[in-house]
């Protein structure tokens, strides 16, 4: 295994880094909620510490931030300041959440999804470049239950159709539509569900109390296998480098180390940096799947 667990503040963490050297960024940051009731949640990452971050990631590349959804709208803006471009949000399902005064019960967390700009002309010359600049959709796909479904359409959305290929059989508008046969679509809504027919279409993690570790005193930590998932749709192959500059009790760092990659994390905190080492060690690898290489067809833009 390959890893680094720093403890110190993270922006100067960072700046002791090389450029261009990281190629995935998830990570659990502050909320700026301290609904915890602890110092380092009352406010979230300043645009200065994603600059930092920013910097260190390949161009292309990604960088995944869990919010709260009070206060997502603040970190965007902070990720956006700090030079990222904001491309997605997914939403992760929580249904442990206990409900609160004046409210409805929470329900998700949602996680930014934010893009180191590319550095070329086009996505596939910088994926030739650097590695990054994409997302691994073919390796990521929801199985189909039964046969693949088939179709005729017509207009411009005809070619994301069951995430299949349009066969042109007439010289008239409509067109017809096979699915991929590996899959559909990956989505960006992620939670446990009991309904089998919402199961299917959605990734199901939870937190167990063995991947946490009884020792574990942090207060928040994430299911191993949301960060796998996150990981190895977002990561641009086997081997990779993924950092979290918030590595809290390290979820990210045990899901990245268990897929192959190289793992840097960085705390303020020395006791989650030695629960971090204690995880790690305490970590099995039994049915464990390796991120699958980046997906070669690449549409240029």
């Amino acid at each position: 295994m390959n890893y680094n667990l720093l403890c110190g503040n993270n922006v100067d963490l960072l700046r002791d880094m090389e450029e261009n050297s990281v190629d995935l960024i998830v990570t659990d940051p502050p909320y700026g909620m301290d609904i915890a009731g602890v110092g380092w949640d009352r406010n979230v990452p300043p645009s200065e510490t994603w600059a930092e971050a920013l910097r260190v990631l390949k161009p292309g590349g990604w960088a995944l931030s869990f919010c709260s959804p009070e206060l997502y709208h603040r970190m965007a803006v902070k990720m956006e300041d700090g030079g990222f471009d904001i491309k997605d949000q997914i939403i992760w399902m929580i249904t442990t959440k206990m409900a609160k005064a004046n409210k409805l019960k929470p329900a998700h967390e949602p996680i930014a999804v934010a893009q180191k700009p590319i550095s070329e002309k086009t996505i596939k010359a910088n994926i030739e470049r650097w590695g990054t600049g994409t997302v691994n959709i073919a390796d990521n796909r929801v199985p189909w239950e039964g046969k693949p479904p088939t179709g005729w359409v017509s207009g411009g959305a005809k070619r994301r159709a069951f995430g299949g290929n349009v066969d042109k059989s007439t010289e008239q508008e409509t067109e017809r539509v096979n699915a991929n046969p590996d899959g559909r679509y990956p989505s960006n809504i992620v939670g446990h569900f009991d309904n089998p027919e919402h199961q299917k279409y959605f990734y199901a993690p939870r937190v167990t109390r063995k991947e946490r570790g009884e020792y574990n005193t942090h207060p928040t930590p994430k299911p191993i296998d949301l960060m796998r998932w996150l990981i190895n749709v977002y990561a641009p192959g086997p081997n990779s480098t993924v950092l979290d500059p918030f590595n809290g009790s390290g979820s990210t760092g045990v899901a990245a180390l268990r897929l192959g990659h190289t793992y840097i994390g960085m705390d303020l905190s020395q006791e989650y940096i030695d629960i971090s080492e204690q995880r790690i060690a305490d970590m099995t690898f039994d049915n464990i799947t390796t991120t699958p290489a980046m997906f070669e067809e690449v549409v240029n833009e």
